[in-house]
Parts: structure tokens; sequence; C-alpha cells
């Protein structure tokens, strides 16, 4: 991976790792970060056995935590101005706060309260590193650098919802918090010490709401954005009760669900790995179109091959690696929609991505009183308005 000849960033304070050892590293974190922000699904009867509450109500937990992502939206132009390395530092820092809350407190309200914070903090790093990738790595290799980041996506389901089950079971529902705070602790000083702090050669002017209504102002950026918001929408709508159905329909316990947690990793790391490769060499449009074709057949065909507990893995493998590989493919797109406000852009479009998991959370629990058929509908609908977006996204348009 190369560092782009357009830009000559300035000396960093120490002497840094390669770029390959930094996107191990931010893959690693980013892996990390994931273990807790995803220990909700799979295990979703456990944390709300153990609350005292109810599949509606922990889903409105889920709605809050949602609504905070978007917050980070006020939070990511500040890598633009101050450097992505703080950005970095910032949201890992607020990821662990939110775990430390149900240490100190355990609760429904804190659990609430924590689940937002480590939700803000993934976004916040999450953007701030997409931004770095993006300002180091040519064009040419960008996609796949970000989909090797993105694997820590898939990982943490492999090696963490195990690890969780095995402690929920064994310790109870409180038990994730302290193992994640700890991991967090890690990942701040791993980042800290080896990542280079490259401040921006000149700050940007404009004040934060300034560089959010610059980024809004562009109609391709607009439609990106919505894609996003349909794209995780699709996603939530099946990620939030998969655990419930099928601890409900097969009778799966903590340990199968926590194995069946690792069966999906293994499917997104597919996904996220084909798709950074593929946006490079097959084209950024033509990438994402061919993904949400796949996710489309996939989520129509979940009800029928879902009659079973093999084919209700089968199902679920095929439409993760699917939506794995969209998402991978939509972030080079997103980098050069607003290239001079590409931190600020991609803070936008974590913060679309909480918006559209905000209303998967609110429309899951509701459609699968109907039935999970009615989940996989709901999924084809929101796929059918992304691609309408992308189509719009990608139009050419006279320059302003």
């Amino acid at each position: 991976m190369s560092v782009q000849d357009d830009q000559t960033p300035p000396e960093p304070t120490q002497k840094p790792i390669s770029m390959g050892g930094q996107v191990f590293l931010f893959a690693l974190v980013r892996m990390i970060i994931n273990i807790n922000t995803r220990m909700v699904y799979p295990f979703l009867n456990s944390f709300s056995s153990g609350l005292g509450v109810d599949l509606v109500t922990i889903s409105l937990a889920m709605t809050v935590r949602s609504i905070s992502g978007a917050i980070s939206l006020f939070l990511t132009p500040l890598a633009d101005r101050h450097g992505r390395k703080a950005g970095m530092l910032l949201g890992i820092a607020i990821f662990i706060l939110g775990a430390l809350l149900v240490v100190i407190w355990p609760g429904f309200l804190t659990f609430t309260i924590s689940i937002s914070l480590t939700f803000l903090g993934m976004f916040v790093y999450l953007s701030s590193t997409q931004a770095y990738i993006s300002d180091h790595v040519r064009a040419g290799w960008r996609g796949t650098a970000l989909g090797l980041v993105e694997t820590g996506w898939g990982v943490s389901f492999i090696l963490g919802m195990p690890i969780l089950g095995w402690l929920i079971d064994r310790y109870g529902w409180k038990a994730p918090f302290p193992f994640t705070a700890l991991l967090g602790g890690i990942a701040f000083l791993l980042v800290w010490i080896l990542v280079p702090s490259h401040k921006p050669a000149q700050a940007p002017s404009r004040s934060v709401l300034q560089s959010i209504w610059e980024v809004l102002k562009v109609p391709a950026a607009r439609w990106g954005l919505l894609m996003s918001l349909m794209l995780i929408s699709s996603n939530e709508v099946i990620n939030l009760v998969f655990g419930v159905w099928l601890e409900v329909s097969f009778g799966l316990k903590l340990a199968a669900l926590g194995a069946a947690s690792a069966v999906i990793g293994i499917s997104e790391i597919s996904g996220e790995s084909i798709g950074g490769v593929f946006s490079d060499r097959l084209g950024r449009a033509r990438s994402i179109m061919l993904g949400i074709g796949l996710m489309l057949v996939v989520a129509a065909a979940l009800p029928f091959i879902g009659g079973s507990q093999a084919g209700a893995l089968i199902g679920l493998f095929f439409f993760y690696l699917s939506y794995e590989f969209t998402f991978v493919s939509t972030l080079p797109f997103m980098t050069e929609l607003v290239p001079q406000f590409r931190g600020t852009l991609l803070g936008a479009n974590v913060a679309s991505l909480s918006l559209g998991r905000m209303i998967g959370n609110l429309v899951a629990p509701f459609v699968f009183t109907i039935g999970f058929w009615a989940n996989a509908l709901a999924a084809v609908f929101f796929i059918l308005v992304a691609f309408w977006a992308l189509l719009q996204a990608k139009k050419p348009r006279p320059a302003e």
C-alpha cells in the first residue's frame, strides 16, 4: 500500500509503523470495539431476562443507541481540524467510558447509556480511521485497505461471541462489560503509541456546522447517505431478531448461539475481503450494484430456506456475506463524493448508518410478531430503495 503522491503529511512525532501494520492495527481495534457493540444481537434474550424487560423494551434501548450514533456527525469533523489520530483516540475513550458504566452501576438505564456510548465511540473511531486511510492510501488500493479494516467487524463475531456466550452463561449478563472495557484500554494504548500524529496541513476555516452544510449541499452526497441508510436498515431488520428467531424456532441455547454467531462472522469476513478487492478491480458503483443484487436474492429467499436449522444458518451466512460485500464496496465510493470534506462526509455517513439502525430497530420487533418472513420482506423493501438511491448518486451532474 502506498502513500498518495499528491499529499505530503507533516513529519510524525514518532517513527511510524508501516501502512500495512497500521491497517492491521485498525482492524484489531475495530474488532475489540465491535465485540461490545455486536453482543446484544445474539444474546438479546439473555440481556432482556437479566434486566427484567421484554423484547420490545430492549429494542427501544437499541433505538436510543442508534440515535446516539447520529451524534457522531458533530464529533467526526474534529478529525478534519485536529487530525485523524485525535479522532480515533476520542472514539476509543468514549467506548471505554460506556463499557465501564454497567460495571459501576448495573441496571436498564445504565445499560441503555452504556450501549449508546460504546456505539457512539465506535462511529467516531471508524470515521476517523476511514478518513486516515483515504488520506494515505492510493485510490487503486483504498477499497482493499478499507475492506481489511472492516474484517474486524466479522472477526468480532468469530472470536468474541463464543467467549461472551461462555462468560454470560458462567457469570451472568453483566460479565461482558468489564472484559470489553479492559480490551478498550489496550486498544487506546496501541493507537496512542503506534499511530503517527499527522496534523492537517491546513485546518478547515469553516465551523463544524458549516462543514456539514457544505457536504449536504452536494446532491450525490445526499443520495449516497440515503443509500447507506437504507442498506443498514435492511441489515438491521434481520440482525435484531436473528438470535431470537434461531432460539425460538430451533431451540438454540447460549453456546449454540455463540457458535452460530461465529458462522455469521466467517460470512462477514468473506464479504468484507471480497468486497474490498472487487471495488478496486470492478469499479465502485458496479461493485455496489452487484452486492445489492445478491442481497435482494438472498433476502427474498430467507423465508423459504429457513424452515430448518441448517437452512436458516446457510441463509444467514449468505445474507451477511452479501451485505458486507455491498457495505465495503460503498466505502471507497463515499470517500470521493466530497474529497475536500472527507472526514465530515464519512462522519455524516456513519450518522446515516446510525439512523438506519434506528429504523431497523423500530421496525424489526413489530414485524417479527407477524413472522420472520415479514422481516425478510421489509429487508427487500429497504434494499430496493438503496438501489434507487445509488442510481441517483452516480448520475453525472453539471459542475455547480
